[in-house]
């Protein structure tokens, strides 16, 4: 399902998935989706990748290390 910014149509198979998100315990809940996708969208220009939800897989870590 596309999505629409600003400026254009943005597909969501077309933004990259983040480093974070292949970490996040939340990925694949199927409830969190569309926001992680909006998430990546809004941020998808942006060098650093930032997500208040994350959740990490290897449960709590210091947040110093999270790239």
């Amino acid at each position: 399902m596309p999505f629409l910014d600003a400026e254009d149509v943005v597909l969501p198979e077309n933004v990259e998935l983040r480093a974070a998100c292949k970490l996040c315990d939340r990925s694949t809940d199927a409830a969190d989706e569309v926001v992680c996708t909006l998430r990546r969208i809004a941020q998808r220009d942006e060098a650093v990748f930032k997500c208040a939800a994350f959740v990490s897989i290897y449960g709590i870590l210091n947040d110093d290390i999270i790239i």
